[in-house]
């Protein structure tokens, strides 16, 4: 190698550096998920909750319901059983949804903003008469707010019912 190249290739290293260097402590962090400066963790602190989807009323109304409709259902109302999830701090319930029932390859159909569920897997709004739907509660408690904006806590319990009758 002549010297002209070593010193251009000497060159080239020091300009890659050169602007490589204001963006290091960034790379660094994407590389290994650690603050460059701190060494702490800039990974979003995970918790864990549970999901579990059930279409139970569904066979308590088998007249409302299509043949068709009730032969993809399990027979049992549980078409995804309580499953404990880790998740992402401000993961909301409609992503705990997609995420368990991904697990369980289901499809999970939603529309409008803030997202409204559709349908989980072979059971869509309507399925069971005009206000048949999709449901959720946390903890047991009904929550009225779209599940696309309501976040999930630690030790959450989360639960999707179809509802074929509302009361």
């Amino acid at each position: 190698m002549n010297k002209k190249t070593r010193n251009l290739i000497i060159a080239l290293v020091l300009l890659v550096i050169l602007l490589v260097e204001p963006f290091w402590g960034s790379i660094k962090s994407a590389v290994t998920g650690e603050d460059a400066q701190t060494g702490a963790s800039t990974e979003a602190p995970q918790i864990t909750c549970t999901v579990a989807v059930s279409c139970q009323t569904v066979w308590e109304n088998t007249d409302l319901v299509e043949q068709a409709t009730l032969d993809l259902l399990p027979e049992d109302g549980w078409m995804i059983r309580e499953t404990e999830l880790t998740v992402p701090e401000g993961t909301t319930v409609l992503e705990t949804l997609q995420w368990a029932a991904q697990e369980a390859d289901f499809a999970v159909v939603t529309s409008g903003t803030p997202a409204f569920v559709e349908r989980v897997g072979d059971l869509a709004n309507g399925d069971a008469g005009d206000v048949s739907g999709w449901t959720y509660t946390v903890n047991g408690e009904t929550i009225m707010e779209s599940a696309a904006v309501q976040t999930v806590s630690e030790g959450d319990q989360v639960v999707w019912s179809f509802v074929c009758i509302w009361e």
